[in-house]
């Protein structure tokens, strides 16, 4: 057993016995008690949910691409492709619904979801202006 002395900080290799001494400076051990200290299962535990827990947080605040629900971007890509057209074949329809896609695209970034509202100016000044810029 490697027991460090308390006196001088030396580490001195012993067996158990009655008159056990440090080995550089022969100052007893008796007196001191000396255990090894363990982890309890409870904290370590609360310790790992407690990391998950926020690791999953920040994951889902920082790491997690922001979209916006299915029936916002359905609604959207529609008004968007089909807006005061009644008739179109689908090959421009198809070239529209690309262009509206590529907008949105560029438009979640700038707009996030929590403000997400068709008849918002900032919604829809940003869509105007990445609907511009795609081909």
């Amino acid at each position: 057993m490697n027991i460090d002395c308390p006196h001088c900080d030396t580490t001195n290799k012993v067996e158990f016995a009655e008159n056990i001494h440090c080995h550089k400076c022969y100052k007893s051990f008796a007196g001191f008690s000396y255990r090894k200290y363990k982890t309890s299962f409870i904290a370590s535990g609360a310790i790992l949910l407690v990391g998950a827990w926020g690791g999953q947080k920040i994951d889902r605040e920082y790491f997690e691409s922001q979209r916006y629900p299915s029936a916002a971007i359905y609604e959207i890509i529609s008004f968007c492709s089909t807006s005061q057209r009644s008739s179109i074949n689908r090959t421009t329809q198809a070239q529209l619904i690309k262009k509206c896609s590529c907008a949105l695209d560029k438009t979640i970034p700038e707009v996030n979801q929590k403000h997400l509202n068709i008849k918002s100016m900032k919604f829809l000044e940003s869509f105007a202006k990445n609907l511009n810029s795609c081909k």
